[in-house]
């Protein structure tokens, strides 16, 4: 029994090899066909803006020919880094810039069942946030912050000290002051710097010439917070849950109370806007109250932060204004600090998601449509220069 299985396997095996020896093979002699039609090289033509862009915001047009109407079979490359297609045609890409930066990047485009690249461009990204002065290098904390109307940024310094940032990043100190920071701070008339703060018992807006100067300008009963100029030069400040006006003859007069602690002011459309918080109960709201003359009508709510639950467990530290009423918030959260939130449509979003970092303490607005913001990291600051789009809302105080 056991050589007759020994014998079947033997036949077996014989005859499986004759078979599979003689089976024709009837792959091709070569992956490559000639003979397969291919698509024209894509060419570019313009490019929209010509000459530079912003990296990871800017939408760029580059017009041209061969390109597919399919926007994912066209693949756009800046120096190996690959852009986003949001829209095509044959003539025309749409397309947002790659987050790289540099001077002399190579832009050219592939084509789906096109053997050749277009022929390279070179094109520029650049940073649309980057960092200007050197407070983290310095390991120095920033807080308050205010821009003139030449683009010179001012930074209220933990140690008594202003320093200022030219347009060209330079850092140098502008006053020894006698607090140890400003809560708020804004550029006011004749290129003069208006500051909040509070020294023991002293609770005071205070002015720094641009020569260092140093000069109170009015007291309050309680510490007062932040600051902001009217179209009239009347300055109003917040303080606990109080609104006071400080006029040009710098009197100062209780104009309202709040039901919340106030902590940030804008002057907006004929408006005061404020920011008011509950530690205990974690009410947080936006009010505004009209100006009727040298008081405020009744205040309303604009925006109830603590009820967004994109802000859930985050802390606004101030607010500012786009030219059309948009409210731009400045918050503690990671990684993306800066909000947009639109009051006419309830609606909300990240300013530049994974380009503007975390711990956004202050911003404001420069007249070139940059925005400043001071970024608190730990035992340090940087200032922020962001590259906007629209205009900022007038600043009263250095029109």
């Amino acid at each position: 029994m056991k050589r007759f299985n020994i014998v079947f396997l033997s036949l077996l095996f014989l005859a499986t090899a004759a078979f599979l020896f003689n089976c024709e093979n009837k792959y091709p002699s070569s992956l490559w066909d000639p003979d397969a039609a291919t698509k024209p090289q894509p060419v570019i033509q313009q490019v929209i803006p010509a000459d530079s862009a912003y990296a990871g915001i800017s939408e760029i047009i580059i017009k041209g020919q061969n390109f597919s109407p399919v926007p994912e079979y066209n693949l756009v490359f800046f120096s190996g880094n690959k852009a986003l297609v949001i829209a095509a045609t044959e003539t025309q890409l749409t397309i947002r810039a790659p987050k790289i930066t540099g001077s002399d990047l190579e832009l050219k485009i592939a084509v789906h069942e096109a053997e050749l690249f277009s022929d390279p461009v070179n094109y520029k990204l650049l940073p649309a946030v980057s960092i200007t002065g050197n407070l983290a290098e310095n390991e120095e904390m920033g807080y308050a912050i205010a821009v003139d109307n030449d683009g010179n940024v001012y930074v209220s310094i933990d140690g008594k000290k202003i320093k200022k940032i030219d347009a060209q990043g330079t850092t140098t100190l502008l006053a020894d002051v006698s607090f140890l920071k400003a809560n708020g701070m804004k550029m006011g008339p004749d290129n003069v710097l208006y500051v909040t703060f509070a020294a023991g018992r002293l609770r005071k807006v205070a002015t720094i010439s641009m020569d260092g100067t140093e000069q109170d300008y009015a007291s309050l009963p309680a510490a007062p917070e932040d600051l902001d100029f009217d179209a009239n030069g009347n300055i109003w400040v917040t303080s606990l849950q109080d609104v006071y006006l400080v006029k040009t003859d710098q009197s100062v007069t209780k104009i309202k109370t709040f039901p919340l602690t106030l902590k940030s002011i804008r002057v907006f459309n004929g408006n005061v806007y404020v920011s008011g918080f509950d530690q205990t109960s974690g009410e947080a709201k936006i009010y505004r109250a009209p100006i009727q003359d040298e008081t405020l009508g009744d205040e309303e709510v604009v925006f109830d932060i603590a009820a967004a639950d994109w802000l859930s467990g985050v802390t606004v530290n101030s607010f500012t204004f786009s030219a059309d009423g948009k409210i731009f918030l400045a918050t503690g959260k990671s990684p993306d600090a800066i909000f947009i939130y639109n009051p006419d449509t309830g609606t909300h979003e990240n300013l530049y998601p994974e380009l503007v970092g975390p711990n956004i303490y202050a911003f404001t607005w420069s007249n070139d449509n940059f925005i400043y913001a001071v970024q608190q990291l730990t035992g340090a600051s940087n200032v922020l220069k962001i590259k906007m789009f629209e205009n900022g809302a007038p600043y009263y105080g250095r029109q």
